[in-house]
């Protein structure tokens, strides 16, 4: 079961190739989630125009969305308060590590500071 950072939906909504590829290799067995921060964040992308906001939401509805709660919240809180990750990848690392997820991220920082937590996979 894979949770999906933002970056890698943006690269799929920028035309990234790989990315692409990747995701519709995947998407077709059911195991692509994404967490409702990861969510927020592809719909905020500043270069995102109108036109293509409805183009993004539908295609985020492929994916089964994951909400935070419970022992995800309080990881969360406890990943935030020991590390310098934004509250976002902080959320998304929790996310997977509840969840027992592979991360897929194409962000270095965030892959540096989780490889000892969860398994990550960049997709580039």
């Amino acid at each position: 079961m894979y949770i999906l950072d933002s970056n890698i939906l943006i690269g799929h909504l920028n035309g990234s190739a790989s990315i692409k590829k990747w995701i519709r290799e995947n998407i077709e067995k059911g195991e692509l989630r994404i967490s409702t921060i990861t969510k927020i964040e592809v719909l905020s992308f500043p270069a995102l125009s109108d036109e293509n906001l409805y183009e993004a939401e539908k295609f985020l509805e492929l994916f089964h969305e994951i909400g935070l709660f419970g022992d995800s919240a309080s990881m969360t809180a406890a990943i935030k308060r020991n590390t310098d990750l934004s509250l976002a990848d902080s959320v998304i690392l929790a996310t997977a590590i509840s969840r027992k997820m592979t991360l897929v991220t194409n962000d270095k920082i965030l892959a540096k500071k989780a490889i000892d937590l969860v398994e990550i996979l960049s997709v580039s």
